[in-house]
């Protein structure tokens, strides 16, 4: 009786592990997964992470913003030229009057030294005065071929208020650059009843100061302004001529009356290009 229960038992138990072996089996071919080794699920944070693109404006090379081709075949060679040499004029506006004076168009009196203030050559038209137009000037800055370079600023103006630099070859032929405080610039030259111009904007956030670099060789002219290229003409003269008069290179503040109006200029330089040796003459 013991034997045979014992075997009932036995047989028992070899069907319940029998079928709890099929179970594991069945289980285990279901979970098997898929995926390799080194993936990771979905709602971990390396799984979301992806390489950040490197953005395109540090590649930037100058084919991307090309320099106008006067730059290289003009002007380059004759900046290179300078790289090194002392300017033949130069004025930081730190001392004495070196030379410069003033005089207002249309007015007997004068012309008086101009105003030095705080290492600043000023220019200012007070305001009850009914001229439009004050002249600063140096005879020393007189050549035919040259590059000038200089800071100026504009102090307490209005929009529409002028800065130009003026070169004359003739009492009636000149070229001149314009600077408004409304952000505009000119180009003016020829004859000065019948001026022929350029133009264009400029940024600028007052009371900053503007560099302005400025190249006359030969026929052909170009102007820089804050180490950019800013505009060229290949005949803003008729020839290499300046007017025999000591006013033959001006700046000006122009403004309506009614108001102060005034600019300053600082470091000054100027080199003749008539002094440097084995400069190409330009094509």
């Amino acid at each position: 009786m013991k034997s045979g229960k014992l075997l009932y038992f036995l047989i028992t138990v070899t069907l319940t592990f029998a079928c709890a072996m099929g179970d594991l089996s069945t289980g285990y071919s279901i979970g098997t997964p898929t995926a390799k080794m080194t993936d990771f699920p979905d709602d971990t944070l390396l799984s979301t992470h992806t390489p950040t693109p490197t953005p395109a404006v540090l590649f930037s090379t100058p084919e991307a913003l090309p320099f106008p081709a006067w730059v290289t075949d003009f002007s380059d060679p004759i900046l290179s030229a300078l790289d090194g040499r002392r300017p033949d004029f130069h004025d930081e506006f730190t001392s004495l009057n070196r030379g410069w004076f003033y005089f207002i168009p249309g007015s007997r009196r004068g012309p008086f030294y101009a105003h030095l203030q705080e290492g600043t050559l000023i220019m200012q038209l007070p305001a009850e005065n009914e001229n439009k137009d004050y002249w600063v000037y140096n005879p020393k800055l007189i050549r035919k071929n040259f590059v000038l370079n200089f800071d100026f600023q504009f102090e307490e103006t209005q929009p529409e208020d002028t800065v130009r630099v003026q070169f004359d070859q003739t009492i009636d032929r000149s070229v001149a650059l314009d600077l408004s405080k409304n952000q505009t610039w000119a180009l003016h030259w020829g004859s000065r009843d019948n001026w022929q111009s350029q133009t264009g904007t400029f940024d600028y956030l007052a009371p900053e100061r503007i560099t302005i670099l400025i190249v006359m060789h030969g026929e052909q002219c170009a102007v820089y302004l804050n180490d950019d290229p800013l505009t060229y003409l290949d005949n803003c003269r008729t020839d290499a001529t300046v007017r025999s008069s000591p006013w033959a290179v001006t700046f000006h503040m122009l403004a309506d009356p009614g108001h102060i109006a005034a600019a300053s200029i600082d470091n000054l330089r100027l080199w003749d290009l008539d002094k440097i040796p084995n400069l190409a003459a330009p094509q």
